[in-house]
């Protein structure tokens, strides 16, 4: 079975119906996690807190010198600001203000702290999301900008704009004055989320497919039953030229719906986070997460799917060195997968069991579940957020070239 899961497209067999041998298949994927002979299991690891405030964590991101992280917190506390070497805390902020805390990211070159709203619960299931955003300056943690309902919010390469999709339009708003510079209408459906390649020079917008793409595509010019599968419950990625707006091409891919898209820093990659709608997955129980993967030179998508359980949209992470993949996901507990990047295989899994909870009184716990992870310089171990500590784990090296 690991062979066929390494060798099957597993994005190109969720785009049929459920009763087709390729739902089957990808739900033995799932399972099986791709498992590699020899995977670990709770290796070593540290638990401490980032401070002695015991507040419960949420976001967290590794600055880009890879010398601090932010870590958001949850129930109004502040957002800090933590020494990597010095383990330390350095500067706290009272930012975000969002009762189940924030997702965080880092500007390109470190200047800006964004900050996305959390939910406890998953809302408005199956359809498009509209959230609170807020972008801070990460020395002083003074307010920028504040924007509430949007799809999806970047701060460009470049630093000097926050780029907002608000329904079919893409705002430039301009972090210097704080003013709306431009807004660039999308030609097509657009849903909940964007990217910006490195260099600034293009967007990825996810899409509802329209009539143009689907009839273009020969796999449905005598399926009429495929053909309203895809228009009601797939996604596309279709990337513009930041300059003009003008249309490069459309990914020749449909996605679950899409709720995620990160450019890699290097710009080799786009990330989909795809998530099933519930009335068109294949899975016996529980939920499906995709992190799928598209070339970011070539624009074509790859073979590569990273699958995961987790209840709430997971968080993840290549590997400095871009050979390891880090996803969340769930089993009986929270745990954290290490796949080789390459093959999708899972090398390693840190299981959050019982016996690390120890030490975690009931209300210092998050009801969620949610954890967020960052490769350590040197990718040799991953910190994760868990509760109101911090998890280091030490990754087995023994099968890593």
């Amino acid at each position: 079975m690991l062979k066929i899961c390494q060798s099957f497209n597993t994005s190109n067999m969720r785009n049929y119906l459920p009763k087709t041998i390729s739902g089957l298949i990808l739900i033995a994927c799932i399972s099986s996690g791709m498992v590699a002979d020899g995977q670990t299991i709770n290796a070593e690891y540290e638990k401490f807190h980032a401070s002695d405030d015991l507040y419960i964590q949420s976001g967290m991101a590794m600055s880009p010198d890879m010398q601090f992280m932010a870590i958001a917190g949850t129930q109004s506390f502040p957002l800090s600001v933590f020494d990597i070497s010095n383990r330390k805390v350095i500067r706290q902020f009272d930012v975000g203000n969002w009762y189940a805390g924030s997702r965080v990211s880092w500007s390109a070159a470190g200047r800006y702290l964004l900050l996305q709203q959390l939910f406890y619960l998953d809302f408005a299931k199956n359809k498009d999301r509209e959230v609170n955003f807020e972008i801070v300056d990460a020395q002083s943690g003074q307010r920028v900008l504040r924007l509430e309902k949007y799809h999806d919010v970047k701060i460009s390469p470049d630093e000097k704009y926050a780029v907002a999709l608000n329904g079919n339009a893409l705002e430039f708003w301009n972090l210097g004055s704080r003013q709306k510079d431009r807004t660039m209408n999308i030609p097509g459906n657009a849903t909940n989320s964007l990217a910006m390649s490195p260099d600034g020079q293009y967007i990825a917008v996810s899409e509802r497919p329209g009539d143009d793409f689907l009839s273009s595509d020969p796999q449905f010019r005598k399926n009429k039953k495929g053909r309203k599968f895809a228009q009601k419950y797939k996604q596309v990625v279709t990337v513009y030229r930041a300059a003009d707006f003008s249309k490069v091409t459309t990914i020749n891919e449909y996605y679950d719906n899409i709720y995620r898209l990160e450019w890699s820093s290097d710009g080799r990659f786009i990330f989909c986070l795809n998530i099933p709608h519930t009335k068109a997955t294949t899975a016996v129980s529980g939920r499906q997460n995709f992190i799928s993967v598209i070339d970011g030179a070539t624009l074509e998508p790859t073979r590569t799917v990273f699958p995961s359980n987790s209840n709430f949209e997971p968080d993840f992470r290549m590997s400095h060195n871009g050979r390891l993949m880090g996803v969340v996901s769930w089993g009986k507990f929270p745990e954290i997968r290490v796949h080789d990047f390459e093959t999708g295989v899972v090398l390693h899994r840190f299981e959050m069991g019982s016996r690390l909870m120890e030490g975690i009184r009931k209300l210092e716990f998050p009801s969620d579940g949610r954890v967020f992870i960052e490769f350590m310089p040197g990718d040799k171990s991953i910190l994760a957020t868990f509760g109101n500590q911090l998890l280091l784990w030490n990754i087995p090296q023994d099968e890593q070239q």
